[in-house]
């Protein structure tokens, strides 16, 4: 995931052509991807993957607001619990950060939404995540909102609408997307693991 420097998770950059990239809407709002990676187990298997979408003329090193898909193919197979462990990590980071947990019974789905901020710094983090089983069943897929709000920028009320408006954007935004997304490049991985290769992502955009 990608939050604040004391929760991120360091990962090895893929350059993408912005041409190729395919885009993905939040909010009535345009994100292209921007980065994706994933990570490789020692018996050749994908293994936490990450695909992370930007508005026009923002990167994943410079952004004001940041989409993500989020592969995790040995987390389990509950959001719930996911969402807890998350939630925990939060507070555990930032003691005064708060978070909030919808779970989804009819679909088995969970969402956390929270603030959160580095210490002495003058921009607070607001994310949301939605997490969900793979396709295959094996593992999570998780979506990510976040935004960068600077202190001063929005007061009380204006977080308040901030929260509500972000968490029902998730809560309508199909997790289907996140599940074709990683089952595709499980999918590769097999492909290139039965030709003797090493498992890859595809090229944005399309099959290599």
């Amino acid at each position: 995931m990608r939050l604040l420097p004391v929760l991120a998770i360091v990962l090895a950059s893929v350059s993408l052509a912005r041409a190729e990239a395919p885009t993905v809407e939040f909010g009535g709002e345009p994100y292209t991807l921007s980065f994706e990676d994933q990570a490789v187990l020692a018996d050749g298997r994908p293994g936490d993957g990450i695909a992370e979408f930007t508005l026009a003329g923002e990167t994943v090193e410079d952004w004001s607001k940041l989409f993500a898909y989020h592969g995790y193919p040995e987390m389990g197979d509950d959001p719930v619990a996911a969402v807890r462990v998350l939630g925990k990590i939060v507070k555990e980071t930032n003691k005064d950060a708060n978070f909030a947990i919808i779970e989804n019974e009819t679909t088995g789905e969970a969402i956390i939404d929270f603030l959160t901020w580095a210490p002495e710094s003058d921009v607070m983090e607001f994310n949301v995540f939605k997490y969900a089983r793979a396709a295959n069943g094996k593992g999570l897929v998780a979506m990510q909102y976040a935004q960068h709000i600077k202190l001063g920028d929005l007061d009380v009320a204006g977080m308040r609408a901030l929260r509500e408006r972000s968490v029902d954007d998730m809560a309508a935004t199909d997790m289907s997307q996140a599940q074709d997304y990683f089952a595709h490049k499980q999918g590769k991985s097999a492909s290139d693991a039965s030709k003797g290769g090493v498992p890859a992502l595809a090229r944005a955009g399309g099959d290599d």
